[in-house]
């Protein structure tokens, strides 16, 4: 669960391929890719709901996407409603700094490129 929490996180966050004008990967290596590590992440509680499927003896079911599947749009929606107040209507995943800083600039009153329903 919390290996998927985190990897949602991610992907919400900072996890991009980027490419020049030319097509060529300029994340090519983990030196040039932003990912988290539990450093950056925050102690977790988890609530589990038991369903046991009658499919197997065990009835057992992976869990290993549920933490992935709901903290990624979770904390884009997060990240977005922060700044909503700004005018800010939406924010392009991931939700890297600039991303959010270039959507509160463009919401500024004034600023004609922020009605343009992006």
């Amino acid at each position: 669960m919390h290996g998927g929490i985190a990897q949602g996180v991610a992907q919400a966050l900072m996890e991009e391929v980027v490419y020049d004008l030319d097509g060529n990967p300029l994340t090519s290596t983990f030196a040039d890719y932003s990912f988290i590590s539990a450093t950056e992440l925050p102690s977790f509680e988890t609530r589990f709901t038991e369903t046991p499927t009658p499919i197997n003896a065990l009835g057992a079911k992976g869990i290993g996407e549920s933490g992935t599947i709901g903290s990624a749009p979770a904390l884009h929606n997060a990240v977005c409603d922060a700044v909503a107040h700004l005018g800010v209507r939406h924010v392009d995943m991931p939700t890297t700094p600039i991303r959010v800083w270039n959507a509160i600039n463009e919401a500024a009153p004034g600023n004609d490129a922020g009605k343009k329903g992006r």
